[in-house]
């Protein structure tokens, strides 16, 4: 098996629920069957999105720190458990020598797979993950239109990842969530956010959901697994 790495803390339940996935999608049947993973939970790295608009400190010493640590204690790919650091992936990749499996080109290729007659995608992400066009520029290419979806809801949106999951407030936002999402049309809504995962359980339109994480976390336990 190869070593996965997870550059994590942004934030830790985002962390705690890829490498939860892992886990579960691993056909362990002892313990020794499971793959091994290293966890850098670095929650001190500066917000993402507030950089992206120019608002705050560079992440990236802190992320380059991060992978630099899982690169040497034996990691061969790099999962960052953060949509929106995604925008440092290439970067990270160049500077520190690292793979890391990207979470955009992932949830691409497994809505081509799953949901062949989409068109119109929605990305629920950060304003950061937005601006930067993690998403946006990878499902153009192949061919999808991507919704806009308007300034007041794009608030509701940050307001159910800063100040329901980041802030351990999820159930106060879980109707905010919902009501946000029925304003929004769209044959397939990407879980653009590593905390959007976590109002999944409670979404009215989950079966019209893509969980990044979730396919970010299939994707690290074949590549660990592949021989």
């Amino acid at each position: 098996m190869k070593r996965i790495g997870i550059l994590g803390g942004m934030g830790p339940l985002a962390t705690i629920d890829l490498y939860t996935k892992m886990v579960e999608l691993t056909d362990a049947k002892q313990d020794q069957d499971n793959i091994p993973i290293i966890i850098d939970n670095y929650p001190q790295i500066p917000d993402r999105t507030t950089y992206i608009l120019n608002k705050g400190r560079d992440p990236f010493p802190y992320m380059k720190e991060s992978a630099i640590r899982l690169k040497n204690a034996g990691c061969e790919v790099i999962c960052i458990a953060c949509n929106t650091a995604h925008y440092f992936a290439d970067r990270l990749t160049k500077e520190c020598g690292i793979n890391i499996l990207h979470i955009a080109d992932i949830t691409t290729k497994a809505i081509e797979k799953n949901y062949p007659n989409a068109k119109k995608i929605a990305v629920i992400a950060t304003t950061g993950t937005t601006k930067a066009k993690i998403y946006q520029d990878k499902l153009v290419k192949s061919g999808y239109e991507v919704v806009i979806i308007p300034d007041p809801l794009m608030e509701n949106i940050m307001d159910c990842i800063y100040k329901g999951a980041k802030a351990n407030n999820l159930n106060s936002y879980i109707d905010v969530f919902n009501n946000t999402m029925d304003k929004i049309e769209a044959d397939v809504y990407i879980a653009a956010c590593t905390e959007i995962p976590l109002f999944l359980p409670y979404a009215t339109k989950k079966e019209k959901f893509v969980d990044a994480t979730f396919e970010l976390a299939k994707a690290a336990v074949k590549f660990s697994l592949e021989k």
